[in-house]
C-alpha cells in the first residue's frame, strides 16, 4: 500500500511568514530610499536635536534677508522671496538626502528667473516654478542625472563667476539710488553711465556703509578668541545680514517718526500675512485678453529646461561635496527638488534650489539631519507673519548691499592658476563660458560652455596622443606605437596618417610596426576596419604589423568586423617570435598556445620577463637603451 503524505501545516505557515517578511522588507527599503526621514528619525536623539536647532536658526537668520534681496533681484515683491523659502524646508526635510541643503531662493535662480520673466506678469513666475518641478521629477524618474555630468567644473566656474559679476553690476544701481533695466553687462554699464548724474548721496553712503559693515562682521568669526566669547563672535558673524536689516529698519523708523524726509529710497509695501494656498495659474485673464496655458508655456519655453538643469546641477554638486566618499542619491535629490518646486508653486513661489553658501554655513553650524530645515522654516514663517507689514522700512540700498556681499565671494578666480599650469584647454572653456555669459546671456553662456566641453572631449578622442618608440629586444628591432586611450572612429584617420608616415622615414621601411593596446579602453567597428586596412597596407610592403596586448573584447570586434590579416601577440616577451613569423612558429607552438582564426595568428605566450624589463623601456643585452622617440 502507498501512504499519502499530507502537507505539513507548519511548513506552509513558515513559507507564508517568509513571504510576508520579504514583502515588508521591500516596503521598508522603498520608504527608506524614497522617504529618507524614515531611515534616521527612529534613531534621532537630543544631541541631533541640539545640532539641528543651532544650524536651523543660523540658516533661518541668513535666509530671511537674503530671500527678500533675491526677490528684489528677480523683480518680484519682497514677500515672494520669503514664500519661496517656506515650502522647501518642509518638503526637503522629509524627502531630501543631504543634511547640509536648505531649499530656498538663490542668486542664480533669481537671475535666471529675471532673465526669462522680466517682461511678463507674476503668473508666469509661478507657472515656471511648477513646470520646473515637473521637469525635475521627470529627470529623476527617467534617471537623467547623467546630463549634469556634461557640465564640467570649468564650465560651472565660468558660469557662476559670470552670474556673480552680473549680480554685482545689476545691484550697483541700488547703491547709487537710480532706477533702470539692463540685461547684459554692456547694457548695464551703458545705463550706469547714462544715469550716473541721478545718483543719490544718501543711498550711496547707506549702501557702501552697509557693505563695509557686513564684510567686517563676516570677519568676526576669524578673530582669535576663546570660550564663550568665540561663540558669541561666531553667532554675530553668521547673523550679520539679519542684524543689519533690523538696524536699517530701526534707523528708517526713527526718520519717519521724527517727520524727517528719508535721504534714501526704501522698499515697496509688501502683502501682509501668510500666503493663500491655490493652484498655479494655468491661464489667466487680463482685461479683455485671455491667456491660455499653451501661450504661457510658449513664453517660458526654454526656461522650463534650463532652470531645472541648473538647479539639479547645484543640488547634485552640493551632494557630491558633502558625500565624503558615500553614495550620492542623485535620483532622490531630483525628486525632492521637484516636489519642493511643485509645492512652492501653490503659494506663489519662485524657482528654488540649494546654495553652496548656505550649505557651507550649515556644515559649520554643526547640522545633524535635514530636520534643521524645520527651525529655519519656523523663523521664516514668523517673519512672514510679523515682519512683512514693516518691509517698507527696508532701504533698497541695503538689499543691494546684501546681494553684493553674498555673491562677491562666488567669483572663482582661484581656478585660473591651476588650469593654466595643468590644462589650458579647460581654461579656454572657462573663459568662453564666462565671456559669453557676460556679453550675451547666462543661459547662452552655459550652453556655449557645454558645447566647448563636448568639442574638447571630441578632440581628445579624435587626436589621441601617440607614444612612438624604436625598441630592440632579443635581437629584434621594432617600432612600438602606444595610444593613450580608446580608439574610436573619429581617431582612425589621424592614426592612419601617423602610422603610414613612419615607413617613409629613412631606415624604417622594413622595421616591424607594433601597436600597443595595453592602455586602450575600447574599440569600435570603424576603428577595427581602419586598423585592418593599416595592417594590410603595411604587410603589402613586406613589413610586419602586430597588435600587442589586445583584450578578448577587442579581438572579438576585429573578428566580427572581418579582419583577416591581423597578427596578435599577448606580451612583449613574445614579440620577437611573433615578428619573426614562420621561422619561429614551431617554437611558439611548443612554448605556448597558438590558434588560427580566419588567417589571423593569435600567439599566447606567458609574460616571463626574467630581468623585470618594463614594457616601454626594453634594454639590449649590453645594457644600452635603444629607445628612440620618433
Amino acid at each position: 500500500m502507498h501512504e499519502t503524505t499530507k502537507p505539513n501545516s507548519n511548513d506552509h505557515v513558515k513559507k507564508k511568514q517568509m513571504q510576508r517578511a520579504i514583502k515588508n522588507e521591500k516596503i521598508y527599503k522603498f520608504f527608506h530610499q524614497h522617504v529618507p526621514i524614515t531611515k534616521w528619525l527612529p534613531k534621532y536623539n537630543s544631541e541631533n536635536a541640539m545640532g539641528d536647532m543651532i544650524s536651523g536658526i543660523t540658516i533661518g537668520l541668513t535666509m530671511i534677508p537674503q530671500s527678500i534681496a533675491y526677490a528684489s533681484l528677480a523683480n518680484l515683491s519682497p514677500q515672494v522671496g520669503l514664500y519661496s523659502a517656506l515650502m522647501g524646508g518642509f518638503i526637503y526635510m522629509t524627502f531630501g538626502t543631504v543634511k547640509q541643503v536648505s531649499m530656498g531662493p538663490t542668486s542664480l535662480m533669481a537671475l535666471l528667473t529675471y532673465e526669462y520673466t522680466k517682461n511678463l506678469t507674476p503668473e508666469y513666475v509661478v507657472l515656471l516654478t511648477f513646470m520646473c518641478g515637473i521637469v525635475e521629477i521627470s529627470m529623476g524618474l527617467f534617471k537623467l542625472g547623467f546630463l549634469v555630468d556634461f557640465i564640467s567644473t570649468p564650465v560651472t566656474s565660468g558660469f557662476t563667476t559670470a552670474t556673480s559679476i552680473i549680480v554685482v553690476m545689476s545691484q550697483v544701481k541700488g547703491i547709487l539710488g537710480v532706477r533702470f533695466k539692463g540685461d547684459t553687462v554692456k547694457d548695464i554699464l551703458e545705463k550706469l553711465i547714462e544715469h550716473f548724474h541721478e545718483r543719490r548721496s544718501g543711498d550711496m553712503i547707506f549702501g557702501l556703509g552697509a557693505i563695509a559693515l557686513i564684510l567686517s562682521m563676516r570677519e568676526l568669526r576669524n578673530v582669535p578668541a576663546k570660550g564663550n566669547l568665540k561663540k558669541v563672535l561666531w553667532f554675530i558673524s553668521l547673523s550679520r545680514n539679519t542684524f543689519v536689516v533690523l538696524l536699517a529698519m530701526f534707523i528708517t523708523y526713527l526718520f519717519e517718526s521724527s517727520g524727517t524726509p528719508l535721504p534714501y529710497l526704501t522698499s515697496d509695501t509688501a502683502k501682509t500675512g501668510l500666503p493663500s494656498l491655490q493652484f498655479p495659474p494655468f491661464g489667466y485673464t487680463s482685461g479683455n485678453t485671455t491667456v491660455t496655458l499653451p501661450d504661457m508655456l510658449y513664453e517660458i519655453r526654454s526656461a522650463i529646461f534650463i532652470i531645472p538643469l541648473v538647479s539639479v546641477l547645484a543640488n547634485v554638486s552640493i551632494a557630491k561635496t558633502y558625500a565624503n566618499g558615500g553614495i550620492v542619491e542623485a535620483t532622490q535629490e531630483m525628486l525632492a527638488l521637484g516636489m519642493c518646486n511643485i509645492a512652492g508653486s501653490f503659494i506663489m513661489s519662485m524657482p528654488t534650489c540649494g546654495a553652496f553658501t548656505r550649505s557651507a554655513l550649515s556644515q559649520a553650524s554643526g547640522v545633524q539631519t535635514t530636520l534643521s530645515n524645520i527651525y529655519a522654516t519656523a523663523l521664516i514663517l514668523l517673519s512672514i507673519m510679523f515682519l512683512t507689514p514693516h518691509f517698507h522700512l527696508i532701504p533698497r540700498a541695503l538689499l543691494s548691499s546684501i546681494l553684493i556681499s553674498a555673491v562677491l565671494f562666488m567669483v572663482d578666480y582661484q581656478i585660473v592658476k591651476p588650469l593654466w599650469k595643468t590644462n589650458r584647454a579647460e581654461l579656454f572653456v572657462t573663459l568662453v563660458t564666462l565671456l559669453i555669459s557676460l556679453f550675451f546671456t547666462v543661459e547662452i553662456g552655459l550652453l556655449a560652455g557645454i558645447c566647448a566641453n563636448i568639442i574638447h572631449l571630441a578632440l581628445m578622442w579624435s587626436r589621441p596622443k601617440l607614444k612612438i618608440e624604436l625598441i630592440k629586444s632579443k635581437g629584434v628591432e621594432f617600432v612600438l606605437i602606444t595610444p593613450n586611450n580608446g580608439l574610436y572612429f573619429p581617431a582612425i584617420d589621424y592614426l592612419y596618417r601617423e602610422i603610414m608616415r613612419i615607413p617613409k622615414q629613412e631606415g624604417y621601411a622594413k622595421i616591424p610596426l607594433v601597436i600597443n593596446c595595453a592602455h586602450l579602453k575600447g574599440l569600435d567597428y570603424t576603428a577595427a576596419k581602419g586598423l585592418s586596412l593599416i595592417s594590410s597596407e603595411i604587410q603589402a610592403k613586406d613589413q610586419r604589423f602586430v597588435v600587442l596586448s589586445a583584450s578578448e573584447k577587442m579581438r572579438y570586434v576585429f573578428r566580427k568586423s572581418g579582419c583577416k590579416s591581423m597578427v596578435f601577440c599577448n606580451s612583449l616577451d613574445a614579440l620577437p617570435a611573433t615578428i619573426l613569423g614562420d621561422h619561429c612558429k614551431e617554437k611558439c607552438v611548443l612554448n605556448s598556445s597558438s590558434t588560427k582564426r580566419n588567417d589571423t595568428v593569435v600567439v599566447d605566450v606567458p609574460i616571463t620577463l626574467a630581468e623585470g624589463t618594463p614594457l616601454l623601456n626594453v634594454k639590449t643585452p649590453n645594457g644600452n637603451d635603444t629607445r628612440v622617440d620618433l
